[in-house]
């Protein structure tokens, strides 16, 4: 039996089964809570009713509210687990940077202290739309500059002002995934209620990749940029690091992360080998990125040239051999390099190199869609199980993004050559 439903803001009804007095409201943000109040007197209940109601309200205003958690708190828990996971791994931190931006910029400011149950699928259509036009008609339309703080100095750069690409949307749902998990976690929902982000069908573009005839005009710039800082041995060792990780780079297939997390140690059969001539060297390499575990594959012959320029480097560098544990690629205090991004740019520009022909910029995972390229043009050209054996990738990624490369012998057919006559 109910009582009062037009004067209060909470129902007080007394059970069927034993006679007790409960009550029932719902608070913007959460689903409808029920709490019983333990007593048979009508008088008393109400006189609970109220106060079990302003304890709620005042908790919910907190994110406390018992059985239920705010996005704004689970957001906070989910980027300080992300930081504690990624210790001193620079991949790792830069991951949480680039999750931290997302939280709160565009989570945490559309979401907010709602509750993270009462999230559904037409919440996230309409933040998925709001995400997509931010930066053109929505919040950050009149914003020009981003300010962010990074090794206690103060940057900025210059804001988008570009609709969001569903590449970057299906990017940051994993950090929204990422929230409802941290729910799950937790005990306040369960892994079957976290709703579906739609962000639209990314269209795949042909990925740049270099010809040979590229590849080698850029070493040559490379080559030629190395010798006007002859003198200047800072500058020095840092071209000649650039000039070895594109060899590497293009020579391995090795995805960026790859390369920036490699170890002498992770290179198996390296020192024997460069004592043996071109024609007998081999090595092994241990490569670990996407995955947690290192993945093993063989590198071109050709790859051990820029590995050796990188190892000699080193040992003028520093007087002595590198250990195991020190990075292949480090810079002239020998600490890890974690991106040519800025020196590539600069080499690409030198070289007029910065788009390909359908005006896609070239950037540090060109090198690995050219060693794909030239695999599968290769005469004969390795096939595809094989090779995606080997860049530690699926038989479907190459279809999917290879599919246009036509091997040489098929080439040689379709123009109609005479050998194949």
């Amino acid at each position: 039996m109910d009582f009062g439903e037009e004067e209060y803001p909470y129902t007080v009804f007394q059970r069927y089964d034993n006679g007790m007095y409960a009550m029932r409201f719902t608070l913007r943000g959460h689903k409808q809570i029920r709490i019983g109040l333990g007593t048979r007197d009508r008088s008393k209940a109400y006189r609970l009713a109220e106060r079990k109601y302003m304890e709620a309200e005042i908790r919910a205003e907190e994110g406390l509210l018992l059985g239920v958690a705010s996005f704004d708190k689970l957001a906070a828990e989910y980027l300080s687990k992300l930081e504690n996971d990624a210790g001193d791994d620079p991949q790792k931190l830069k991951a949480y940077r680039y999750a931290k931006g997302v939280v709160d910029r565009y989570l945490v400011p559309f979401f907010g202290r709602k509750n993270i149950s009462a999230i559904q699928y037409k919440d996230l259509v309409e933040y998925t739309a709001w995400r997509k036009t931010y930066w053109t008609t929505g919040d950050g339309k009149n914003l020009r500059w981003l300010r962010f703080e990074r090794g206690h100095k103060n940057l900025k750069r210059k804001a988008p002002n570009t609709e969001a690409t569903a590449s970057t949307m299906r990017r940051e749902t994993s950090i929204v995934r990422g929230v409802f998990k941290q729910g799950v976690e937790k005990g306040f929902l369960k892994a079957s209620d976290i709703p579906k982000q739609d962000v639209g069908r990314v269209q795949h573009k042909k990925r740049p990749s270099f010809t040979k005839e590229q590849y080698n005009h850029l070493l040559d710039v490379s080559q030629s940029r190395i010798m006007e800082v002859s003198d200047r041995p800072k500058f020095l060792f840092e071209r000649y690091m650039l000039h070895n990780f594109i060899v590497i780079a293009a020579e391995t297939g090795m995805r960026t992360m790859e390369m920036f997390n490699l170890n002498w140690g992770h290179i198996e059969g390296f020192e024997e080998a460069i004592k043996k001539p071109v024609v007998e060297q081999e090595i092994s390499i241990f490569a670990h990125g996407k995955g947690r575990l290192p993945q093993r594959f063989i590198p071109r012959k050709t790859a051990i040239s820029g590995f050796e320029g990188v190892y000699r480097a080193f040992q003028r560098q520093f007087g002595k051999m590198p250990q195991k544990t020190d990075p292949v690629f480090c810079n002239y205090k020998g600490e890890r390099i974690t991106t040519f991004n800025n020196s590539l740019k600069t080499l690409l520009k030198a070289a007029d190199l910065e788009k390909d022909a359908f005006g896609n910029n070239y950037t540090s995972y060109c090198f690995r869609h050219s060693y794909a390229t030239w695999s599968l043009q290769r005469d004969p050209p390795i096939d595809i199980y094989t090779l995606a054996t080997n860049m530690r990738t699926s038989v479907e990624m190459i279809e999917r993004w290879y599919s246009d490369v036509i091997p040489a012998d098929q080439a040689r057919r379709l123009r109609g050559d005479s050998e194949w006559e």
